[in-house]
């Protein structure tokens, strides 16, 4: 029988393992919580909520009147591009949470990134946004919004 020796305190191995953890159980929320052994809570009880008001660019209503829209890309050290509000998703979630749908040239060179974007009646923010598909329409790129109000 192989006899293991205790007294090293905290291993490499064992730290990893417990950053997977605790990673998993952030990640998951109350269920990840309770497959890592703490005591679960759900959405309710976290205090995580819907946000209320806040800047109009991350809000759903806002882009849901804008789709067809024109929108300018910044890319730093390149051109501006015209990119096209084509979609705006409510995605179903406990938070509010939604996706847009831009579209570009189908030549546009954009990587997964934050851009700043500029709209006539919004003004200029920023927003991360990353290629999901590429086609004789153009190119299509995604920016994915969670809000979280605590």
């Amino acid at each position: 029988m192989e006899e293991h020796d205790n007294s090293r305190g905290l291993t490499r191995s064992g730290l990893i393992k417990a950053g997977v953890l605790a990673a998993f159980a952030v990640g998951a929320g109350g269920a990840g919580s309770v497959l890592a052994g703490a005591a679960g809570v759900g959405v309710a009880a976290s205090g995580i909520r819907k946000p209320n008001g806040g800047p109009a660019y991350l809000r759903h209503t806002t882009y849901a009147a804008l789709v067809g829209a024109e929108f300018r890309l910044h890319r730093p050290g390149a051109r501006s591009l015209k990119v096209r509000l084509i979609e705006a998703r409510q995605r179903r979630s406990a938070v509010d949470s939604f996706s847009l749908l831009f579209r570009a040239h189908p030549r546009a060179g954009v990587d997964g990134g934050t851009y700043r974007l500029e709209h006539p009646a919004l003004g200029e923010f920023e927003l991360f946004v990353a290629p999901v598909s590429r086609g004789v329409k153009g190119l299509d790129l995604e920016a994915v919004i969670n809000r979280i109000a605590t």
